[in-house]
């Protein structure tokens, strides 16, 4: 709510920026709830359907803990590789294309993801087997120690969904002036929920 006063003595003309702020601060928390779900359970995420974590032994998807590097991250891409169906019939044949990491990482993880040798190895020139594995490197301040994420293109295996009322997703704004009280008020409503509706296209490592 902001008083009539407010409005007036804006020189500085923050108000009218209001409403972009409001509605920007609605699309950041569908991402801190997004965030949130993935830290559940000390960072392996919300319960599934089965009642453990979305990463659990029980779902092949835990890498060994090991600090990143060319050779973790190809470790990580065979967990996922030899991922099977429900059944355990087939390989789903997966491909990690997303990696998640804190911001600390984020160099590091560029660095082997573009890197034409294995720096770790044979005194940097051996070549790197993870060139180009990854499509798209994703680093957050939402996140902190070692603990990443290598994830396969939500089109083909999604495990996080977020799911908005009636398809809405945009936010709803709406703004009232005072009669009793000299002013405008506020609302802004974005209806929307987070869950987990999948594990085989994701594989989550410790680090080190």
């Amino acid at each position: 709510a902001l008083s009539r006063q407010a409005i007036i003595n804006d020189d500085m003309d923050a108000f009218s920026k209001l409403a972009a702020q409001l509605g920007r601060a609605a699309k950041l928390s569908i991402e801190v709830d997004v965030y949130a779900a993935l830290a559940e359970n000390a960072g392996l995420g919300p319960l599934m359907g089965d009642g453990n974590p979305m990463f659990d032994a029980s779902h092949a998807n835990l890498g060994a803990g090991a600090a990143l590097s060319v050779a973790s991250v190809e470790a990580d891409r065979v967990v996922m590789k030899i991922q099977q169906d429900d059944s355990g019939n087939d390989f789903l044949d997966l491909v990690p294309q997303i990696l998640l990491v804190p911001a600390g990482l984020a160099g590091t993880a560029r660095q082997i993801n573009e890197s034409q040798y294995d720096l770790d190895t044979d005194g940097g020139l051996a070549p790197n087997i993870s060139n180009g594995l990854y499509s798209d490197i994703v680093d957050t301040g939402r996140m902190s120690g070692t603990r990443r994420y290598s994830f396969a293109s939500p089109q083909i295996a999604p495990v996080l969904e977020v799911a908005f009322l009636d398809g809405a997703q945009e936010p709803y704004l709406e703004m009232q002036e005072g009669y009793r009280v000299d002013g405008v008020t506020w609302k802004i409503r974005l209806d929307y929920g987070v869950s987990g509706i999948g594990y085989k296209g994701a594989v989550t490592n410790a680090g080190a």
